[in-house]
């Protein structure tokens, strides 16, 4: 992982980026050249390194973002607009899916997901969840040769990748890509452990995959590839109710595969709110279980650059300090902000305090009242408009407008 950086950029575009985030939010400046010098946010070197060498056309792969974390992020609503503003100023790598539709409400911008109903879908929340998993967080198993899982892309895609755990019994897939002739795909290895499979795409749009019979197949993920070159790719992979404890669902050895395979440039982990809620979770337990994650990313990623967030405001009924009508403040939250904020210190990560961004304590409770409201009444979670107004803060504070007023970052653009 990489630490802090610094660097000088013209003063004008600093102030530019300086401006109240409703305008970073509409106000694009496509004709400035995202190398301007500023410095940059502590523990983001290595992430802007490598935007700079997007910018000087040095680099050919994408310049690849991956965001793990609880419901805030299982949909898009939060999500889209990093991903809009990364992929609008450097072009559409594709990006990182979950296996089939793992859950009632998953729709990922850009592609129509289906699968039949001759699945078996296994999720990592359980506590007593078995059996391998991904950084997806789920895994879709089936061995009936009816069973079908379809994707549809707006984008023409040029390869498609499946992450699989095979082994000795495991089956064989067949892969569609468009007209194409299926191709059968073989999961099955002397030894458990991950198989990835990657077949390229002629700018296909529709894309099938079915159990091809020899034992069951056990699909952890996929990943669609577009043409954009170099482009960013951000793969987002929430679950919702999850705790960072999830991680500890997941089979090390596939995780550290998938992240080495991924090379991300930034790592984010959107984990806390659901911790936050929790009135005896153990602060020095909690810390304990977020380094050892840390220490997986950094031996399967050592020059990825780290980014925690701190949880969102929320309110609920119950104990807390009240913020009124009933409602208060989850005693931990700050508690868990205080452990991620003291991390990334120590671990010479990026820290972004979520709460702090919507305004502080109680701002949960003022958002859900708004007219029109920026949260649902449950004080948890977020409407499409304070999930963008959140999106535009965390995004600029990453590309180097900090809270408190920090530099720009390298690739400062509304």
């Amino acid at each position: 992982m990489t630490g802090s950086g610094s660097a000088r950029r013209t003063d004008w575009l600093c102030r530019v980026l300086h401006a109240p985030i409703a305008a970073l939010v509409f106000a694009a400046v496509p004709s400035i050249s995202l190398a301007a010098q500023c410095a940059v946010p502590h523990g983001l070197a290595g992430f802007h390194d490598a935007i700079g060498e997007i910018e000087a056309k040095e680099r050919t792969r994408p310049l690849t973002v991956l965001h793990l974390g609880d419901s805030h992020i299982a949909l898009d609503n939060f999500t889209r607009g990093l991903r809009k503003r990364w992929q609008e100023a450097y072009g559409d790598a594709g990006r990182g899916l979950m296996p089939g539709v793992p859950f009632r409400y998953y729709a990922p911008d850009g592609f129509d997901a289906g699968m039949s109903s001759a699945w078996d879908i296994a999720s990592s929340l359980p506590a007593d969840a078995s059996g391998p998993f991904g950084i997806q967080g789920f895994r879709v198993s089936g061995s009936d040769t009816s069973a079908v899982m379809t994707l549809r892309s707006e984008q023409p895609l040029t390869r498609i990748e499946i992450d699989a755990y095979g082994g000795p019994d495991t089956g064989a897939l067949l892969l569609k890509l468009g007209d194409a002739a299926a191709l059968k795909l073989q999961t099955r290895q002397d030894a458990p452990g991950l198989v990835r499979l990657s077949v390229p795409a002629a700018n296909v749009h529709d894309v099938r995959l079915s159990p091809a019979g020899g034992g069951a197949v056990h699909l952890l993920g996929w990943n669609a590839f577009s043409s954009a070159s170099p482009g960013v790719r951000y793969d987002s992979f929430g679950v919702v109710a999850a705790t960072a404890s999830i991680t500890e669902h997941w089979d090390a050895a596939v995780v550290r595969q998938q992240i080495a395979a991924l090379k991300p440039d930034l790592v984010i982990l959107g984990y806390g709110t659901n911790e936050g809620y929790h009135n005896g979770l153990d602060l020095d337990g909690y810390s304990r279980l977020v380094a050892g994650f840390i220490d997986l990313i950094e031996m399967a990623a050592p020059d990825a650059s780290i980014a925690l967030l701190g949880p969102f405001d929320g309110a609920r009924q119950g104990t807390g300090a009240a913020c009124g009508e009933g409602w208060a403040t989850p005693p931990k939250l700050e508690g868990v902000r205080g452990v991620l904020r003291s991390l990334a210190a120590a671990r010479d990560a990026f820290f972004w305090d979520g709460g702090a961004a919507m305004g502080g304590r109680c701002a949960a409770d003022e958002w859900a009242r708004a007219d029109p409201p920026l949260m649902y009444a449950d004080r948890v979670h977020l409407r499409v408009a304070g999930a963008e107004r959140l999106s535009a803060a965390l995004w600029a504070a990453l590309m180097g407008q900090g809270q408190t007023g920090a530099a720009c970052g390298a690739a400062g653009r509304g």
